[in-house]
């Protein structure tokens, strides 16, 4: 009888690199909120992979960045628990030669994944991917030595070029993956995809649409959190806030005469249909809470800990 395997996988990097995309990729389904605008995920977004061959718990991991605010210090956390909590590890980037910084995040993987001294390749406890993602968009020529500066940046398990837009690779990645993980029993049921609450994963799906329909500084300011979250029969009914830190803001927000409110509370409820499989009724109001970004408390009062 062969035995499965399964374990938790980190996906992590800097923003914008595609880790949702990879998710959703993976998963089979969208999960995770997705932008051309960085740091869109705030909060770890747990995907749950199951396949005869084991279950994999994805976890998608706000981008490695420095912190700003109280908020940037709550994902800078939620990152580092998505490290600790790991089986394994994705380290994306773009086709790019690596940056100070890029080194100083694989450092941080490294110590995270037990590679103490990087003299002993033996001390690693736990493997590491790099994935090169985005490889679409460039040509082959251009990719070697981005390969090689990666390699010799870190003694990588597998360094891996993917799309994850394109869905490149992603096969061979789930292969490798499911050799690197340890045997083991399932941690979830075989027919869920996440074990986050559906009241979560509409509040991501609404930030996302505010995401695609406002530009500037107004993404970056708004946190939606769902009021009212009811099944009456086929209907599902959803209340939802999305809060922002200044009156400017909210008047973006709603548009002239509540066109741009109209627009993507259209798109947000069309998304959640497809998501959830039923007719969805949203309501949705915008409300200010001056610098959330900045206090804790109101951070905790929206839903962040």
């Amino acid at each position: 009888m062969t035995k499965t395997r399964s374990g938790f996988i980190s996906i992590v990097g800097k923003p914008n690199v595609g880790k949702s995309t990879l998710l959703n990729r993976l998963v089979g389904t969208k999960l995770a909120a997705v932008s051309d605008k960085p740091q869109m995920t705030r909060q770890v977004i747990r995907g749950i992979l199951t396949e005869p061959r084991g279950q994999i718990v994805f976890l998608d991991a706000p981008g490695f960045h420095k912190p700003k605010d109280s908020l940037g210090r709550l994902m800078a956390k939620e990152a580092a628990q998505a490290l600790l909590d790991a089986d394994l590890y994705f380290f994306m980037v773009e086709p790019k030669l690596p940056s100070d910084s890029d080194a100083e995040w694989v450092r941080l993987v490294e110590e995270n994944a037990g590679f103490k001294d990087r003299s002993d390749t033996s001390k690693k406890k736990k493997p590491i991917f790099c994935l090169i993602n985005k490889v679409d968009a460039v040509s082959k020529p251009t990719l070697l030595p981005v390969l090689e500066a990666y390699q010799a940046l870190c003694n990588f398990d597998e360094l891996i070029p993917i799309s994850s837009l394109k869905g490149e690779q992603t096969d061979v990645l789930l292969e490798k993956s499911f050799e690197y993980l340890p045997e083991g029993e399932h941690y979830f049921p075989d027919d869920i995809t996440s074990d986050q609450a559906e009241r979560f994963l509409a509040a991501e799906c609404i930030r996302e649409k505010v995401f695609r329909f406002t530009g500037a500084e107004v993404p970056y300011s708004t946190a939606v959190q769902i009021e009212s979250f009811k099944e009456d029969g086929q209907l599902l009914r959803i209340d939802a806030v999305i809060f922002v830190e200044r009156d400017s803001q909210k008047a973006i927000l709603i548009g002239a005469k509540g066109s741009k409110m109209k627009q993507l509370g259209t798109a947000a409820r069309i998304a959640l249909e497809e998501f959830c499989g039923r007719k969805v009724f949203l309501k949705l109001w915008v409300k200010t809470l001056k610098n959330w970004k900045q206090d804790e408390g109101k951070l905790k009062q929206i839903g962040f800990s």
